[in-house]
């Protein structure tokens, strides 16, 4: 099998055949994956006019994402599941390692009946738009004295389109926001998972136009204390894929969130908050906002490794 690297050229391939599988799970996109680049080598082949991407481990490839157009049902499908899983087996030092990652609940069934084991990996978090556009009702009463709390000290704060002069200005945001967050928790995991986002923010940030970014920022008094970015994944969902703000400026953080949702609200029914990477505060924050799914998504290996 002759794989190639992922390279920002090949969004546009990517794109095709995304659109093909109308995906609900936040990484069926291009930018989720290529963030990471920095820690995985992704690859990318076509197996009878099937996209699949490759993401290498040290020596050991993995899958993150099903083949697409993703059709299950499809004995041809299968057949490419399985010389792809091959693949991986025949490469990896460590065949245990090879794994298709984010399957959807919903194509489970077929991959059971094909001889695959499924594990959950992660729960994401879909939200009406114009629930958290408008944090309507007494469920959302503390997001809106929060936001409240942030417009009556800041009147004329408001979200600005991202512009590439402010890169390192929303770079050095992540740094002391990384900082601040590394004092708070005293966690060597929690910490070099910050250390893994930050590149990721970098990326993403250093890219914003080739990767389809849609990116907004706040100024407080002439400097950046806050960004958003997120990107269509479909026709009706929008993904969150980066927030950062000052964590010292009250309401700023529900503030933005807010108002980028308000803008987003005309063309996208539902937003993709991802998952919360099994962090129980970012669990909490979450599940705040009263998710209306949750998705979850799976891995699946041969049942015989």
């Amino acid at each position: 099998m002759r794989l190639q690297p992922l390279t920002l050229n090949d969004k546009s391939i990517f794109d095709e055949y995304a659109r093909q599988t109308d995906p609900r799970l936040s990484n069926y996109a291009f930018a989720p994956l290529y963030v990471w680049k920095e820690h995985f080598q992704f690859y990318w082949t076509l197996l009878t006019e099937h996209l699949c991407i490759f993401a290498k481990q040290g020596e050991d490839y993995f899958m993150p994402i099903l083949p697409m157009p993703c059709t299950p049902e499809n004995r041809t499908y299968r057949n490419v599941i399985r010389t792809a899983y091959q693949f991986m087996l025949e490469s990896n030092p460590n065949p245990h390692i090879a794994r298709i990652e984010n399957v959807p609940h919903a194509r489970l069934t077929f991959f059971e009946k094909d001889g695959f084991r499924a594990t959950l990996k992660e729960t994401e978090y879909l939200y009406e738009t114009e629930a958290l556009a408008g944090l309507r009702g007494n469920r959302y009463k503390q997001q809106r004295h929060s936001c409240n709390v942030f417009v009556a000290q800041y009147p004329s704060a408001k979200l600005h389109p991202y512009r590439i002069e402010d890169q390192a200005e929303c770079l050095a945001l992540y740094d002391t926001w990384r900082e601040t967050r590394s004092k708070k928790y005293d966690d060597c995991i929690y910490n070099a998972m910050l250390d893994d986002s930050q590149l990721a923010h970098r990326i993403g940030i250093s890219h914003v136009e080739a990767l389809g970014l849609i990116g907004r920022v706040v100024y407080i008094i002439g400097e950046i204390k806050g960004y958003t970015f997120g990107y269509p994944l479909n026709a009706d969902t929008f993904c969150i894929l980066f927030e950062i703000t000052d964590l010292g400026i009250k309401g700023l953080a529900q503030f933005i969130y807010r108002e980028f949702c308000k803008e987003l609200m005309d063309s996208y029914k539902w937003i993709n908050a991802m998952d919360d990477s099994g962090l129980e505060n970012l669990k909490r924050v979450k599940r705040s906002y009263h998710p209306a799914q949750l998705l979850p998504s799976y891995n699946i290996v041969m049942a015989a490794e």
